[in-house]
């Protein structure tokens, strides 16, 4: 009889529990959020979209034990938007916080919805009437939209955010746009929480945020500091140290500028080869410390080195650069001189307390080998791993075509440029240790013509790419994509990260080939390069129309050669 009474509870409870509410739930391991901003007359009106699962806390009403129940769950969006959302934004008239806002409007939406593809349309569909109760939408896909309204004293006013909206997943990426009041709009893309976000920085507030991101990464990067200190290590003199420092400099200002310019390769494996680089080169430092270093020729190892890690600078100001702002080159130059800063601080630091301390032990030499040694050690283990990252990436051998031979010329020119770099490096070193300079003026006329030779067949380049202006895909296979995309990557991915102003500043004027590769090697996010190469052709034609590309009567091609002669391009839409 008892186990009757159990079986009865048992039943009843769980029938209770498939009617009932969604009571909390865990935190979503990846959440997409959506925000874009105005500033009108006397309010900044700011429109968020975020997942309904990522909203805590909160009794969901559900139908059938599955669907959301639209209609008695919206009383309580506004107490959610308030806690889980205005909550966690701070937003900023000059450098003046603003008030809390008040919530204009939430409603819910579908997960196919498109209406944040402009702010108008946005903010139209946030403040419209309710979903019927009759949509069958799975709670899990619903889509919670967010009107705030901040007071503000003028629309022309200097404004700043500081999103705080991490906490909604265990990992949130937010894309915010900014509406100016001409119109333009300017776009971010980040993980996490970014900080203070200037919306449209003067040039000396951007200057100065890229000063401190140079000072903080060169003073935060372990493996910078260790190849500092293995290259100044043996040095006790001035003048041969300014050598091998401004050698360094040099050479990794020369490819931090080239990498933000668009000069250095886009492959996914590129990154981790630098990486892997940036450890063999402390390795190769520390041990010729060991077997005896040459230090009239350490500025030319300076100076190679240095162009690998100029690259690891930029891998570090590449996604920064969105918060330039309209200032992108005094954003760089801030940024390289915030590196130099704190190279210099910890030179300087690092120089006179080696001095102090090697003049005290019974042998200078034996302090050097057992320093480099310990550093060769760890490096080594950074090296080896390194290496098992870069060997996970294919590497594909490119075809013989045009596009290949652009980027050998670009890249030709950039090694031109780092030569007659060398020449100056080369010329002041002479002169810091009073030894015959070897190049001569003839050699930096010989590499100057060579780099104007070199540029001069990229001027009709152009005209033999096609470009996505003209049709390069065809409505069939867009329909085709967008299936494709909705199965296997809206979980991960929103629209608005590859579509508008985000879209044009990551793949404009770049080759096709490269958005194919990045796809194949980075989507679906959980299982990359699981698509064939003619899936991956069908979903970008569908990203290409989504960004308002007009279609035209040949397919995509899903080969990297012909994809190769398509330059991306947004412009005249």
């Amino acid at each position: 009889m008892r186990t009757c009474h159990v079986a009865l509870v048992l039943g009843i409870g769980l029938l209770l529990g498939v009617a009932g509410p969604a009571r909390a739930h865990e935190v979503p391991a990846r959440v997409a959020v959506q925000v874009i901003a105005r500033a009108e007359a006397q309010r900044l009106r700011l429109a968020v979209r975020v997942p309904l699962e990522s909203v805590r806390d909160l009794e969901i009403p559900l139908l059938r034990g599955t669907y959301l129940d639209i209609a008695r769950l919206t009383p309580q969006l506004g107490e959610a938007a308030t806690i889980w959302i205005a909550g966690y934004l701070e937003l900023y008239e000059g450098e003046r916080r603003l008030p809390s806002p008040a919530i204009a409007s939430t409603r819910i939406v579908l997960p196919s919805d498109r209406s944040f593809e402009s702010f108008d349309l946005a903010v139209a569909n946030a403040t419209a009437a309710p979903l019927a109760n009759d949509v069958e939408l799975p709670w899990r896909q619903a889509m919670l939209d967010v009107v705030l309204d901040y007071p503000i004293t003028s629309p022309e006013s200097r404004f700043s955010m500081r999103p705080l909206l991490a906490h909604l997943g265990v990992s949130t990426t937010t894309v915010m746009r900014w509406v100016a009041p001409d119109g333009s709009v300017r776009a971010y893309e980040y993980t996490g929480n970014p900080g203070l976000v200037r919306l449209d920085p003067g040039v000396l507030q951007a200057a100065w945020q890229f000063v401190s991101l140079g000072f903080a990464h060169i003073l935060g990067g372990l493996d910078h500091l260790l190849f500092l200190l293995c290259l100044v290590l043996p040095f006790r003199r001035l003048r041969p140290l300014v050598a091998v420092v401004t050698a360094f400099t040099a050479a990794h200002s020369l490819t931090l500028v080239a990498s933000a310019l668009g000069m250095a390769p886009t492959a996914a494996w590129f990154p981790p080869l630098i990486e892997f680089l940036i450890a063999a080169s402390i390795v190769l430092m520390a041990l010729e410390n060991i077997v005896g270093p040459r230090l009239e020729k350490r500025w030319l190892v300076a100076f190679g080195f240095g162009l690998v890690h100029g690259f690891g600078f930029s891998f570090a100001l590449g996604e920064s650069l969105q918060f330039a702002g309209r200032h992108l080159l005094a954003s760089l130059l801030a940024f390289n001189v915030g590196v130099e800063l704190g190279q210099l601080l910890a030179i300087a630091l690092a120089v006179p307390v080696l001095a102090w301390v090697l003049r005290r032990l019974p042998s200078e030499r034996a302090a050097i080998i057992v320093a480099s040694a310990l550093v060769a050690h760890e490096a080594w283990h950074w090296m080896t791993e390194r290496l098992g990252v870069l060997r996970a990436y294919h590497v594909r051998w490119p075809a013989v075509d045009v596009a290949l031979l652009s980027s050998l010329l670009r890249t030709l020119m950039l090694l031109l440029i780092a030569a007659a770099v060398l020449w100056g490096v080369a010329a002041l070193v002479a002169r810091l240790v009073k030894s015959p300079s070897q190049p001569a003026g003839w050699t930096l006329a010989l590499v100057v013509g060579t780099v104007l030779a070199a540029a001069a067949p990229l001027q009709g380049q152009g005209s033999e790419m096609r470009s996505t202006l003209k049709g390069v895909f065809t409505d069939a296979q867009a329909a085709r994509g967008k299936d494709i995309y909705v199965g296997s990557c809206r979980e991960c991915h929103t629209p608005a990260s590859h579509t508008g102003v985000v879209f044009k500043n990551s793949w404009g004027g770049k080759l096709l080939s490269d958005l194919l590769a990045y796809m194949q090697e980075r989507m679906p996010k959980n299982n990359p390069g699981s698509l064939t190469m003619e899936e991956y052709a069908d979903v970008t034609a569908y990203i290409l129309s989504l960004n308002g590309l007009p279609s035209g009567d040949d397919a995509l091609p899903s080969d990297a050669a012909a994809a190769r002669r398509i330059r991306i391009e947004t412009t005249g839409r």
